[in-house]
């Protein structure tokens, strides 16, 4: 290293530890201060200025507790502008809703106030509050059309909510004008998301970040087009058991890449099953292709080959076909599925086709509250019939981590009991009360669904009427970048969960390499 570069190197490093040492100097004084003052006025100010440092050393959360402290002692010393710039630095830390309550306030004194009313809109699509946010970007764009903040909010929410067709337009109004960084970046995400990946990856080349946030961004949008374009293999294993005694262990092996706008898989399958008198085995091999040929509009299908059985094996072809519309904030799909039922050593041994047949629809009321409505014909091999019928309404009532609770319900009815191993009820109804939680800290990431209610249905001439309960959760972790593991496992005893019928519980790993 050359003389000069080492001593301007000494010289940054000196000044950097100058200035902590003096920002730890001047909060340790101010904390003196804040101990000795009574003044309510004079501890506000007191307060925000040690707000001011700890922004500054990028300690956001302390900040946070600064500011709220010095809200509660002197708002009214405060101008509007230092309040909005406390509501900011409270957003940035997470405090979404003291930021919110602040944002009102100083509009409540000034509904023109056109800063606080971006940033309100801004830190309502932050927290969750999707509708709210553009209904508050609205407000802005009617004073001020032009508004690049108030239509990057509004751009920004609308892609979230993969309303692409009014989102897309707007990122391009932002970008016709100038180039910006956080609306292409927004742009990006939406041609990915409509399923244009090579224009999405062309939009990546217009990224030039200047900022450390900016570099993390572009950095996740990275990640998220490799993860969403790149070959991929996945490893699987899992084991059941159910209260029957029915055993099994199944192994997976996939591989994914894209051909053109069209994602597809290739999967093998291999399942061991036994219970006390039964030892059968299957194997299964499918392709897969799904694209989306616009932003609304998406097709696919598959074809593959079912052996089963240990000695006397049968072969089965197998295959599907989906498609599925967005209009209207809901998407309606339709599909059909002809499989071979393998989850048990006796279904095996039986050598059940089933060709379902379904349709559904769902619909976001706004940001939080979401509907799904479908039906499934289900027709069996051995003569037997179903008609099923599902709904569901989930709620939203936390956003980071996402935390959801809904209701389902469900109709399941078989023109009769055949005996073939699978469970065939007549007039099965059930009530269920679900919550949700998904949650990513670093490189670890979860989820976990737990779920009770109460079911009833008539089978073999038997009417039965059953509280149940049960819950499925994953915990995965990001090795590398390009490497993720995950265990999973569920369990409980809702009868329609299980393909035989019996309380039952389930164990997974999964590996998931992205190349």
């Amino acid at each position: 290293m050359p003389k000069r570069v080492l001593i301007l190197v000494i010289i940054i490093l000196l000044l950097g530890n100058f200035n902590l040492v003096f920002a730890n100097d001047e909060i340790g004084k101010i904390k003196e201060a804040i101990v000795t003052t009574k003044d309510k006025a004079e501890l506000g100010q007191l307060y925000m200025k040690l707000g001011n440092y700890y922004v500054s050393n990028n300690k956001l959360q302390e900040a946070a507790d600064a500011y709220i402290q010095a809200l509660s002692l002197a708002r009214e010393t405060f101008t509007a502008e230092e309040r909005i710039k406390i509501a900011i630095h409270l957003s940035w830390a997470g405090k979404f809703g003291e930021s919110i309550e602040e944002l009102r306030r100083v509009l409540s004194e000034n509904p023109k106030n056109l800063t606080a009313q971006i940033n309100l809109a801004r830190t309502l699509s932050w927290s969750g509050e999707l509708d709210k946010a553009i209904e508050e970007a609205d407000k802005v764009l009617k004073e001020s059309p032009e508004n690049k903040d108030a239509l990057l909010i509004k751009a920004n929410v609308l892609s979230w909510k993969r309303n692409l067709r009014a989102a897309i337009p707007l990122y391009k109004k932002i970008l016709d004008k100038e180039e910006d960084f956080d609306a292409r970046l927004g742009f990006t995400y939406a041609l990915l998301w409509g399923g244009k990946r090579k224009e999405a990856r062309s939009n990546v080349q217009l990224l030039h970040p200047q900022y450390p946030y900016q570099e993390n961004e572009l950095q996740k949008l990275r990640d998220a087009i490799n993860n969403a374009t790149q070959p991929n293999v996945e490893i699987r294993y899992s084991y059941f058991k159910d209260s029957d005694d029915n055993r099994l262990n199944r192994y997976s092996l996939g591989y994914g890449f894209w051909a053109d706008n069209w994602k597809v898989d290739l999967k093998y399958r291999h399942t061991e099953a036994d219970d006390d008198i039964r030892d059968e085995k299957s194997e299964e091999l499918s392709l897969n292709a799904y694209s989306r040929f616009t932003e609304y509009f998406g097709i696919g299908g598959g074809i593959g080959v079912n052996n089963s059985g240990r000695g006397d094996s049968s072969t089965f072809p197998t295959g599907n076909m989906r498609a599925d519309v967005t209009v209207f904030n809901a998407t309606i799909g339709a599909n059909i599925v002809r499989d071979v039922l393998t989850d048990t050593a006796e279904l095996i041994d039986n050598g059940i086709i089933i060709t379902n047949t379904g349709f559904y629809i769902t619909r976001d009321l706004n940001s939080r509250i979401s509907l799904y409505g479908g039906y499934n014909y289900k027709d069996y091999s051995d003569g037997n019939s179903a008609n099923d019928w599902q709904s569901s309404v989930r709620c939203l009532v936390y956003s980071k981590p996402s935390v959801s609770i809904g209701y389902r319900f469900r109709y399941l009815n078989y023109s009769r009991q055949s005996r073939g191993g699978y469970f065939d009820p007549e007039d099965f109804i059930s009530h269920q009360l679900f919550g949700s939680v998904y949650f990513e800290k670093g490189r670890l990431y979860g989820s976990f669904e737990p779920y009770f209610g109460y079911e009833s249905f008539e089978r073999y001439n038997n009417l039965e009427n059953d509280f149940f309960a049960g819950g499925s959760g994953l915990l995965g972790y990001k090795i590398k970048e390009r490497v993720s593991l995950e265990i999973n496992g569920e369990g409980g005893n809702y009868a329609v969960e299980s393909t035989a019928g019996y309380t039952y519980y389930l164990a997974g790993l999964r590996i998931l390499y992205f190349f």
